[in-house]
């Protein structure tokens, strides 16, 4: 795979210079802005806030060890997942305009030492965030954070190419470990209610959602995803059917949750309707975007 996009970025150089070369002088802060761009700024809300939801949930206080590790869930663990994803995803990256846009960094072959390097230094601040918590529950689930992470993106494992792993790890990673990490400070994990699990679905079902967005710069990349293996349609029903089983089942008190809950059950019945990318990135950013919105209302008592 890294030979492959090797050979693509000799033919296909993007316009960028690298961070670790290529201009005339690329200096630290060009390094420092560039793997910022890597770990997406734009989505460093989505683990802290899902956290603090699971504070909220517990009833726990906001504990200096908790802002410690919320603040580890921005920039360092998105490093982590972000980085060690993009080492591996050059070929798809640098045909997915939608990426493109959204990320503003796409890492080429000679990047992949610094990105690399950056990511596994990361690992020790979120693991001593957590370790600060002195709480088993939190650390054991911080752990399994970073690995799942790791098992994504990284060779041999590469969970991304192995459908329906990559949508449940997504699942696991982006809500259900993170609202563990902050449901443990207040109350056993083992007491969070059915609708946390089942928020989690979605969060599998939004995963399933995004591969049919990138299902053309995945099937030239030859990467396995849950939509190139199954379909755009297949994907984007899988996404309607957890957010409509949610709907359906799950007794939220939050009348924001609900509300976002039936919207994202819109927006996938359309995706799953029209399955075309278009249709399928706007549904994508209107459940990111209620996702944040949803969220403060419920963190606020709405």
């Amino acid at each position: 795979m890294i030979k492959r996009a090797s050979d693509a970025y000799a033919q296909n150089p993007p316009p960028r210079p690298s961070p670790q070369g290529g201009g005339s002088n690329p200096g630290v802060l060009r390094r420092l802005v560039f793997l910022i761009q890597v770990s997406r700024p734009i989505v460093w809300p989505v683990l802290p806030l899902v956290y603090y939801l699971g504070l909220h949930a517990a009833n726990a206080g906001m504990s200096v060890a908790a802002i410690l590790q919320m603040a580890s869930l921005t920039l360092p663990m998105n490093l982590i997942g972000c980085g060690l994803n993009d080492v591996y995803d050059y070929e798809s990256d640098r045909r997915s305009r939608r990426r493109r846009t959204v990320w503003g960094a796409i890492v080429s072959d000679a990047d992949r030492s610094l990105v690399w390097r950056a990511a596994i230094l990361m690992v020790p601040i979120v693991l001593l965030a957590a370790a600060s918590t002195g709480n088993a529950y939190n650390i054991a689930a911080t752990i399994c954070l970073v690995l799942v992470a790791w098992l994504y993106s990284v060779p041999p494992v590469r969970l991304k190419e192995r459908p329906p792993l990559d949508s449940l790890a997504n699942g696991l990673g982006y809500f259900l470990l993170p609202l563990v990490m902050g449901y443990s400070l207040g109350r056993e994990p083992r007491t969070m209610p059915l609708r946390f699990y089942l928020l989690a679905l979605c969060v599998c079902g939004v995963h399933a959602l995004a591969t049919a967005a990138d299902y053309e710069a995945d099937k030239a990349a030859g990467h396995r995803t849950l939509a190139v293996r199954f379909g755009r349609r297949t994907a984007a029903a899988a996404a309607f059917a957890t957010f409509m089983a949610t709907w359906l089942v799950a007794d939220f008190e939050s009348a924001a949750v609900r509300v976002y809950v039936a919207a994202c059950t819109v927006a996938t019945l359309s995706a799953m309707i029209v399955p075309q990318e278009k249709v399928i990135s706007l549904a994508c950013v209107a459940i990111f975007a209620g996702f944040l919105i949803a969220g403060a209302c419920h963190a606020y008592g709405w």
